[in-house]
């Protein structure tokens, strides 16, 4: 029996993929059940078999992974990441950001548009990563995510001579099994009520979401937050929603904004989008008291924050949960929240019979953790650490451990 809760353990070789695997003994967390409790989780075929009590003594000869002591969930799921590591500067490997921090599927935020996309997306398949990786494609024609902002310096990011919704749409219908929407930066051209950027890729979108950054980019100027916020469809996703300065809270009053409530009432989804600079706790702390919830938790892990604030999506999540948020539903955040937000819960997110075996593995560390905004530290009394995952029904231990503490 090999023991997952004891550390890293090596990757289970290749077998009959027929054979059965069991996790055995771990807190099984799955939100698409409501299911909390001590249980085993049987996979075959690489898929899920069944989840249920004693189900090592059920299917003698399988292969059992003993997790005692940790807890066991639906494949979590990075909503924004950058992991197109062929292109510029900004990325960091699909894997490095997915299985090795216990991350069965990542989604690219936009660190391409649609001139570049097929590039990123012959690297992506012959780097071959064990992570399953899907995008968030800008619409505009070159985009591209950098250190220095390129783009926007070189005010390519506000120019409409870089839109070309005819290719954008064939885009979407070229790589429709990855794109699973559109990253917008919603600048505009004189008018800050208007956005041609937006418009056009509500135009295109159909029935994908559209993810728009919540605040500022250097170089280009931005439509207003009310502007912005109005001019979304539900559905649409709002990342970086709990950063510092973004027109959520009123900066006299401190409480929501008119257009902050109008646009979750409608159906705008909120992601923490983290960064190393766009989620605060101070922000954090006044949108949960009000009841503004995220709708998904993700890390927007790139080159310049994977060694020190953000580092994974398990730290990530660990924050959410500090701030008294129930441990099933900051599950639900990177599992049955993603999957529903980009239109795939009908094969991501759920540990039901039949899924694909997408598992992650989480251990609970108590004791003081210090866990950082990159402005705020916070003493927590326990924090997540990845363990290990299941893709497609094949393990991987986690690479990824607790960070060193952030330096105020």
């Amino acid at each position: 029996m090999l023991n997952a809760a004891a550390g890293p353990v090596a990757p289970m070789p290749p077998r009959d993929p027929v054979a059965t695997l069991v996790l055995a003994g771990g807190r099984v967390l799955d939100p698409a059940s409501g299911h909390d409790a001590t249980a085993d989780v049987a996979i075959a075929d690489r898929r899920v078999l069944a989840v249920g009590p004693d189900l090592a003594a059920a299917n003698p000869g399988a292969r059992v992974l003993d997790c005692t002591g940790l807890l066991v969930t639906p494949g979590m799921i990075d909503l924004h990441a950058h992991v197109m590591a062929g292109l510029g500067d900004f990325c960091v490997t699909p894997d490095r950001a997915g299985v090795d921090s216990g991350v069965t599927t990542v989604v690219d935020g936009g660190t391409s548009g649609v001139a570049t996309f097929g590039l990123a997306r012959n690297y992506l398949e012959a780097s071959a990563p064990a992570t399953k990786v899907l995008a968030f494609m800008d619409p505009s024609q070159l985009y591209l995510a950098t250190g220095d902002f390129i783009c926007h310096k070189l005010r390519i990011a506000d120019d409409e001579r870089n839109l070309d919704l005819d290719a954008t749409a064939a885009a979407l219908e070229a790589h429709r099994d990855v794109v699973v929407g559109l990253k917008v930066r919603a600048t505009h051209v004189g008018d800050d009520q208007r956005s041609p950027f937006l418009d056009g890729a509500k135009a295109v979108a159909g029935d994908r979401p559209i993810m728009v950054h919540l605040g500022r980019f250097p170089h280009t100027p931005v439509i207003t937050v009310p502007a912005l916020l109005g001019a979304l469809r539900p559905g649409d996703v709002i990342t970086h929603a709990y950063r510092g300065g973004g027109g959520q809270l009123d900066p006299l009053s401190g409480q929501v904004t008119p257009e902050f409530r109008d646009a979750v009432a409608k159906g705008l989804r909120l992601d923490v989008g983290h960064s190393a600079t766009d989620f605060r706790f101070r922000t954090a702390r006044r949108l949960f008291e009000a009841g503004y919830l995220p709708d998904t938790v993700s890390t927007d892990l790139n080159a310049y924050n994977v060694d020190s604030v953000v580092v994974s999506l398990a730290e990530t999540i660990s924050k959410v949960w500090a701030l008294g948020v129930d441990l099933l539903d900051v599950v639900a955040m990177v599992t049955t929240g993603p999957a529903r937000t980009i239109g795939r819960s009908d094969l991501l997110g759920d540990l039901g019979p039949g899924r694909v075996a997408d598992i992650s593995l989480l251990r609970v560390e108590d004791g003081p953790a210090e866990l950082s905004d990159g402005y705020e530290e916070v003493m927590a009394d326990r924090r997540l650490v990845a363990a290990g995952c299941l893709r497609a029904g094949r393990y991987h231990a986690a690479t990824v451990g607790v960070p060193q503490p952030v330096a105020a």
